[in-house]
């Protein structure tokens, strides 16, 4: 185990502390060796790798609600599983997709944090564009709290954008630029 240097206020149980004295959820790591530092301080994290996308119907793209917010269709990995393949498997599990959903490019990697039953979690979601070919029908998954599926021309996104985690935003803001 690599002995790593204390710093002051960055232990992971002081988190939810410093999250909570933020306007603005950003942090800031000033340190001689700073990838010690960020170490040091996820090291009590959960970690969960995930993967989904932004995925591609004619001129549509497919979004869910989840839990009362907009997302992007996404799930966490299974053991063994490629992000590749996770990205595939739960686009079509949370929407009920039949057809063909091949991956076009890799988009980008997003890391975010959040509580889950009192710990703390560091999510690592690749994102990745995806063609569907298939029925535009779609089912939403229930079980995963996800209470609808729409496919949303590029002109219909602002309802997406206005009730969305800032990280979803910065995804769709990401694709839709590059």
């Amino acid at each position: 185990m690599l002995d790593l240097p204390k710093y002051e206020g960055l232990e992971p149980e002081n988190f939810q502390a410093l999250k909570e004295s933020l306007v603005e959820p950003v942090y800031q790591f000033v340190s001689p060796n700073p990838k010690s530092a960020m170490k040091y301080f996820f090291s009590n994290f959960k970690k969960i790798k995930a993967a989904g996308g932004i995925v591609k119907f004619y001129n549509e793209l497919l979004f869910i609600k989840r839990n009362g917010k907009w997302d992007i269709p996404k799930g966490k990995m299974e053991k063994g599983e490629k992000p590749r393949e996770t990205a595939i498997r739960e686009i079509k599990e949370e929407c009920g997709l039949k057809g063909d959903l091949t991956i076009e490019s890799k988009l980008m990697k997003t890391y975010h944090c959040y509580f889950m039953n009192e710990k703390s979690v560091l999510k690592k979601t690749t994102w990745f564009i995806l063609n569907y070919e298939g029925s535009n029908q779609v089912e939403a998954q229930i079980e995963e709290g996800i209470t609808e599926v729409v496919w949303l021309k590029k002109n219909q996104l602002s309802k997406v954008k206005k009730n969305t985690f800032s990280s979803v935003r910065d995804v769709l803001e990401y694709y839709l630029i590059s």
